[in-house]
């Protein structure tokens, strides 16, 4: 004959129950909240006057500038820092 379990204390199963359930809704949002996140572009006209370091500025909210503006000439594929009234540039928001 099996020997079946008796719960002796059930607020203390329940209240261990609703503590996994909490710590797994908390991981699993932290992850969402902390995964990996696609980068988003913009494609914009070249003001006259404009240049890279103050594009940089008006979009970049964090990190280096320096690294943006690199980022930015890889993706448009411009040989340097040069760039034309008019022209469009493809440019990374965060």
């Amino acid at each position: 004959m099996k020997k079946r379990y008796i719960l002796k204390n059930k607020k203390r199963f329940i209240c261990f129950i609703a503590f996994i359930l909490t710590s797994m809704f908390i991981i699993i949002s932290m992850a969402n909240i902390y995964g990996y996140k696609e980068e988003c572009y913009e494609v914009i006209k070249i003001k006259s006057g404009d240049t890279l370091w103050d594009i940089a500025q008006s979009y970049n909210t964090r990190g280096d500038i320096r690294e943006y503006i690199h980022r930015i000439i890889e993706i448009n594929n411009l040989e340097n820092s040069e760039i034309k009234a008019g022209a469009e540039l493809i440019i990374i928001v965060e």
